[in-house]
């Protein structure tokens, strides 16, 4: 089968080290080796294009806000669309796969033109996250493309049962669904680390109990929790954060603030392997969400902290739950209300939990189907989104 692969998501970047980006990779190298032809559609990020894929990449378009930034975002789907049409007709597609973007309609009118299927992949519901979190200018007409694109497509593959509802509420009950929850590559994760050597290299102490954060630093993943715990907790424990993004600042100032900036230790976005190396160098993994309405994502970091030999705590929300009680690894915690970031509108985010969990590898195995359809923990993937 012929495959194309799209992305037109300015901030999914090919290749980047953004959890978003890792798992676009992961899910096209995995088409690949089941011994289709894929071709991948992207924006193109810092450095070479993997040299292991066939890739058709569009300019970034530059940083910008606003009105300016959604304007920016639908003339690039107009660029996906007059650029990569004459491409995908020389590769001749079977079927396009395209991992959901905000306004974006390219993969399905790329697929009309060339006769293919069109399968899209829901990571989240773009229109709602953004308008609920960043502000959307034209969010009315964002939600318009998103419904039309998941009403039309052939078939949508969605990471959490709470997001195939969702598509089903935006777009009809007879949408065709399969739900595929996240998980890790087991390549990445198959290295061994050397626990000592891996602190060092990274300014960690040897010696402390470490808790790790994998992941973007955005308003609803509640580090700012995990550092307000820091001050009930035993001075040899420490915050390990592995992750750049917009609340960076403001986290460090509440760590400053609150006097453990020396046991918080942020080690900004690493490359992939180097994620891995960290997080089995820590002791617990953590997910302190929020207490959001309608939590829906597949949280790629815990399969990475399973991954890697970690014991999470997590707030007890959406698949978080199904994930704690397949693998039984994991402490759940209830969210609770608490102060938000500025640009934060819903609750806020859960207290984390005392104590150390118990290092160990943790077996992965298929977890029990859902909504319809079938998912495992070791579809490959990367980090850390959700």
């Amino acid at each position: 089968m012929r495959i194309a692969v799209l992305c037109t998501d300015q901030g999914v970047r090919v290749p980047g080290d953004k959890g978003a980006s890792l798992h676009l990779l992961a899910v096209t190298r995995a088409f690949a080796r089941l011994g289709h032809d894929v071709l991948l559609l992207g924006v193109a990020g810092h450095g070479a294009p993997p040299s292991d894929l066939t890739t058709h990449l569009l300019r970034h378009p530059g940083r910008a806000e606003g009105l300016v930034r959604e304007r920016n975002k639908l003339a690039l789907t107009e660029h996906f669309v007059t650029e990569a049409g004459p491409v995908l007709a020389d590769f001749g597609p079977d079927v396009i796969y395209e991992r959901l973007a905000l306004f974006g309609t390219a993969g399905q009118r790329l697929a009309a033109a060339a006769g293919a299927r069109h399968v899209v992949e829901v990571n989240a519901l773009l229109a709602q996250e953004e308008a609920t979190w960043r502000g959307l200018t034209l969010a009315e007409f964002a939600v318009e493309r998103e419904q039309a694109v998941l009403a039309g497509a052939d078939h949508i593959i969605a990471v959490s049962a709470e997001w195939a509802d969702g598509v089903r509420r935006l777009a009809g009950a007879d949408v065709p669904i399969t739900v595929v929850p996240n998980g890790f590559d087991e390549e990445v994760f198959a290295a061994p680390v050397d626990r000592e050597a891996t602190r060092a290299a990274y300014g960690m102490p040897p010696l402390a109990r470490l808790v790790v954060f994998a992941g973007t630093l955005r308003p609803w993943h509640g580090v700012d929790v995990a550092i307000r715990a820091l001050t009930a907790l035993p001075a040899d424990v420490g915050l390990v954060v592995v992750g750049d993004g917009p609340v960076r600042d403001e986290l460090e100032a509440l760590a400053a603030t609150l006097g453990v900036a020396a046991r918080v230790h942020v080690l900004g976005q690493l490359p992939h392997d180097r994620t891995a190396a960290v997080l089995g160098s820590c002791d617990v993994g953590i997910a302190p969400y929020p207490a959001l309405e309608d939590f829906a994502f597949s949280p790629l970091k815990l399969y990475e902290y399973l991954a890697a030999g970690l014991p999470f705590v997590a707030s007890d929300v959406g698949q978080i739950h199904s994930v704690a009680t397949e693998f039984g690894s994991g402490q759940l915690v209830r969210p609770r209300q608490g102060h938000l970031p500025r640009r934060q509108r819903r609750r806020a985010a859960p207290s984390i939990g005392r104590g150390r969990g118990r290092r160990h590898r943790v077996g992965l195995q298929r977890p029990t189907p859902q909504a319809g359809g079938s998912g495992h923990a070791g579809r490959p993937h990367s980090q850390r989104g959700g």
